[in-house]
């Protein structure tokens, strides 16, 4: 921090006037920034419960419809004919 004296009367009021704004909106945009950080934080971690039910929900679909899964993929059961 540096420290610049420029006097008194008028112009130092308007220079001191004009600081104290500046140091304003900083402190506005610092607390603004925070908000939307922790507004993005709470989507995120919103989203990551959406893509695990997804992947449930999906799981449960193929396995109702008769799928299995081999070597990674999704595979439709074989039917098994009688001997």
């Amino acid at each position: 921090m540096v420290r610049e004296y420029i006097g008194t009367g008028p112009l130092g009021e308007i220079v001191a006037s004009d600081d104290e704004l500046k140091r304003l909106q900083k402190e506005e945009a610092i607390a603004y920034w925070k908000q939307e950080l922790g507004r993005l934080k709470r989507d995120a971690a919103f989203l990551k419960e959406l893509e695990e039910a997804a992947e449930i929900l999906t799981r449960a679909h193929l396995i109702a419809a008769g799928c299995h899964k081999r070597r990674g993929e999704w595979r439709k059961k074989r039917e098994q004919h009688g001997a």
